[in-house]
């Protein structure tokens, strides 16, 4: 029996980095969550977050991407939508949750600089 192939539904390449995040999810409670990237790409992110956010919440999340040697770190600001929870449901002795984020809302250039950062950090 022949393998099959499994088509990778990612438009960009993912690499396993750890960036700082701030995440405005618009709920009064803890409005503003500190996370750190678990992975990133060009086209969104996976992070941990200390409590449930269900797919489909709009968030506003600022990233810091560090500068090359002698040059200042650039302030990510845009828009994104989770679209993976794991677990898929709210637990109260869950500790963390991990979720999945698309970008909904990214300048261009920011989406550039996010994609060399990449390439640098998986390329040498």
């Amino acid at each position: 029996m022949a393998k099959q192939r499994i088509k990778e539904r990612r438009k960009h390449r993912r690499a396993a980095i750890e960036l700082p995040l701030d995440i405005d999810h618009g709920r009064e409670e803890k409005r503003v969550i500190k996370a750190s990237t678990v992975n990133l790409s060009a086209g969104g992110f996976y992070c941990k977050v200390p409590f449930y956010l269900p797919v489909c919440t709009k968030l506003k999340i600022s990233m810091t991407i560090p500068g090359k040697k002698g040059q200042g770190n650039h302030v990510i600001k845009c828009e994104g939508t989770v679209v993976r929870v794991v677990p898929e449901k709210p637990s109260p002795n869950q500790p963390f949750y991990e979720i999945g984020c698309f970008f909904s809302d990214i300048d261009d250039v920011d989406r550039l600089l996010i994609e060399q950062y990449i390439a640098e950090k998986t390329l040498g």
